[in-house]
């Protein structure tokens, strides 16, 4: 994905020093080197192609950047850019140091507000550092639960991988060991037990709105802020379902071997409960899983799964019907 974007023209009463670009994302470019650095530890097995380049200045534009590629790091510099802009513009003429003002910005405000954003956007919590004492964290037992909750919640907004329930029991049990001292496998039984306690919890308690006022889905809190959030990490082992090749386009039902209706579905059904018990708190992910098996097994034509992971509404309730399965 490519994205230009002009320079910045000077724009305010008062004289006020101009500010190119190129010379904005050199700001930008170093105040973000540790959170870009961590977008790039967050996805181990996918290479930055960040490419940046920058035209001649002219009288019209101050400077003129291209910035190209896939990489979030890119969106990150997009946004950061774009939000600098408007944080410069709005103090037009009353600031004799911009770059310097935006290189603050940058550091004290914007990068925080785009990773709860960017949390947000993927149903997590923005923010779980007050987690702990909050009502939901009261019903707890002890120290120890309240910060399974953070660590849950923390965790439902990563962008890294996340393959199976045992991985994130381990990412668990060493964040345990570093807050309350000791070995990490010391606590995997321990985090395994917690986690129970803190699930049955979060789904006692009163229902919220996971969808809109418009239309409302009551959901527990456990659904909407771990169980949703958590199954949309990707896996680093996640392929895309390939369409079949299909001359005249059509798709057909696979063959059942001369099994009825019930005892075909029933194999259906086992095939996604077992991809649920492998990931019994991210559906999503597991559902991904089991559409895959299905294909792999001849159960399912590979469009129908393809055309069901597409179509965001029609895989949010089938990931609810399977976390209901559990």
């Amino acid at each position: 994905m490519t994205t230009v974007l002009p320079g910045l023209r000077p724009t305010g009463d008062r004289p006020q020093q101009a500010v190119g670009m190129p010379e904005l994302l050199e700001v930008i470019w170093h105040e973000t080197r540790a959170s870009r650095a961590a977008i790039h530890r967050a996805r181990p097995n996918t290479r930055c192609d960040l490419r940046i380049s920058a035209s001649t200045p002219n009288r019209e534009l101050i400077g003129t950047i291209l910035l190209d590629g896939d990489c979030a790091c890119r969106d990150l510099l997009i946004d950061m850019l774009v939000e600098c802009h408007r944080h410069l513009a709005d103090r037009a003429g009353r600031l004799g140091n911009p770059l310097g003002a935006a290189r603050v910005h940058v550091r004290k405000k914007a990068v925080h507000d785009w990773i709860r954003r960017r949390r947000t956007e993927v149903g997590a919590q923005a923010r779980v550092d007050r987690l702990r004492k909050s009502a939901m964290a009261l019903g707890l037992p002890d120290e120890f639960h309240r910060a399974l909750l953070e660590y849950l919640a923390d965790e439902a907004g990563v962008m890294a991988p996340l393959d199976s329930q045992e991985a994130l029991l381990r990412r668990l049990a060493t964040r345990c060991a570093a807050e309350f001292g000791g070995a990490a496998e010391h606590y995997r039984a321990r985090v395994a037990a917690g986690v129970t306690v803190v699930e049955r919890h979060c789904r006692s308690g009163t229902r919220v709105n996971a969808g809109t006022t418009a239309e409302p889905e009551k959901v527990t809190w456990w659904e909407r802020y771990i169980e949703r959030p958590m199954g949309r990490r990707p896996r680093r082992t996640d392929k895309p379902i390939a369409a079949p090749e299909c001359g005249d386009g059509t798709h057909q039902l696979p063959e059942q071997d001369g099994t009825d209706t019930a005892e075909f579905d029933a194999r259906v059904v086992a095939v996604l409960v077992a991809a649920l018990r492998r990931q019994p708190i991210a559906p999503d992910a597991a559902l991904r899983a089991g559409l895959a098996d299905l294909v792999s097994q001849g159960l399912l034509p590979q469009r129908w799964a393809v055309d069901l992971c597409s179509d965001c509404n029609r895989f949010a309730r089938a990931a609810k019907e399977l976390s209901a399965l559990r």
